[in-house]
């Protein structure tokens, strides 16, 4: 490999301007897949953040309803009875929930309207500032959503026609929506329908002891893992094979930028080659050449492709904080590999113009 190396850099150097434009392709290309896997990753936790970070064993929600995300769920006020009535239960909330649009400087805005009793679970779990909603003329609202239309805490916020002051900031941004917390009464008067809630949040030891009993009068139980399950096939339903159309897309124009890069410089000094063909360079070698010249293009590309992700990233959080994009071991370890298969794939083509490269091109006008 040392004879070989040298020669694929040196005929990749010999034009710098396009070099440049093949890393930086490629880079982009690169960093399309880095981003992609970063919001998929993001996706994948603001999915299921609120039934990962309740604090609840157990969901009781309305027959035939599997996840959170429909907003369909309905129970009778009994139900909460029912499953705090049994031992192993060691406590239970009621949560009622809606999606809204949000008037906000002359924008509509989605968020999900989360309505819990004080001092109970379902409330926001992570304050940044403030408190959660105590009074049911209160709200607390996700950070993402305070920052981007600037408000604080002491604002007013009208939900559903209702004018509600701001009493905190939380930690709990959803996947292109934000969580507003209110009370359940809260909710009830905007909703004008009582005596209603969405699921019930159980706590217990025994979840699946529990869980059996509850389903055995008739209640649609399910475990955490089980929801959050649910509430991701959903979430990737949606959004999965755009998403991974998209990575196909980048996978695709790295590969034809690097192929064209190479094919190109091997076209333009295909005499030089000659002459390495015509000196008894095998087959073998050839391709070797064709391959090195893939390789180092796609390394520096990927060099490159890690810096215009950080740009990248950097870019969206500052103005699209609503979208969450995760850098993971395992989307490093995918983007060197898509940056490999494409110098693999991409040899291909340079690599059967030297194959088929006559010898007694080396002693022919490079015009």
């Amino acid at each position: 490999m040392s004879g070989r190396v040298p020669l694929a850099r040196r005929n990749l150097l010999a034009d710098r301007r396009r070099l440049g434009a093949g890393v930086v392709g490629v880079g982009l290309a690169v960093m399309l897949i880095l981003l992609l896997d970063g919001m998929w990753a993001g996706l994948q936790g603001q999915a299921t953040v609120y039934s990962q970070r309740s604090g609840a064993d157990l969901y009781v929600l309305q027959p035939g309803v599997r996840d959170l995300t429909a907003g369909a769920s309905t129970l009778p006020p009994r139900t909460l009875d029912t499953v705090r009535s049994d031992p192993d239960v060691a406590w239970a909330a009621p949560v009622r929930t809606a999606y809204v649009i949000l008037q906000l400087h002359a924008r509509k805005v989605a968020a999900y309207l989360v309505g819990s009793v004080p001092g109970e679970a379902g409330g926001p779990w992570s304050m940044a500032a403030g408190r959660a909603p105590a009074a049911d003329d209160e709200v607390s609202i996700d950070t993402v959503l305070g920052d981007r239309h600037g408000i604080g805490i002491g604002d007013r916020l009208e939900v559903m026609g209702r004018s509600l002051r701001v009493v905190g900031l939380s930690h709990s941004s959803g996947f292109m929506l934000s969580y507003v917390f209110v009370t359940h009464a809260g909710l009830d008067q905007l909703t004008a329908s009582p005596e209603r809630t969405s699921f019930v949040l159980v706590g217990t030891d025994e979840p699946g002891a529990v869980a059996g009993r509850l389903t055995a009068q008739g209640l649609n139980v399910l475990g955490r893992d089980q929801v959050s399950a649910n509430n991701l096939r959903f979430a990737t339903g949606i959004f999965g094979s755009p998403l991974r159309l998209m990575v196909g897309i980048g996978l695709a124009a790295g590969t034809m930028i690097i192929a064209l890069t190479a094919y190109t410089a091997i076209v333009e000094r295909r005499r030089e080659y000659g002459i390495v063909k015509a000196m008894g360079a095998t087959r073998r070698r050839l391709v070797g050449l064709a391959l090195a010249q893939t390789v180092t293009l796609a390394a520096l590309g990927l060099v490159a492709g890690g810096v215009l992700f950080v740009a990248g990233r950097a870019l969206i959080n500052t103005t699209r904080p609503q979208f969450a994009v995760v850098f993971t071991a395992g989307a490093a370890g995918r983007a060197v590999t898509a940056a490999l298969v494409m110098a693999l794939v991409a040899a291909v083509i340079p690599a059967r113009r030297l194959a088929a490269l006559e010898p007694a091109a080396a002693f022919r006008s490079a015009s």
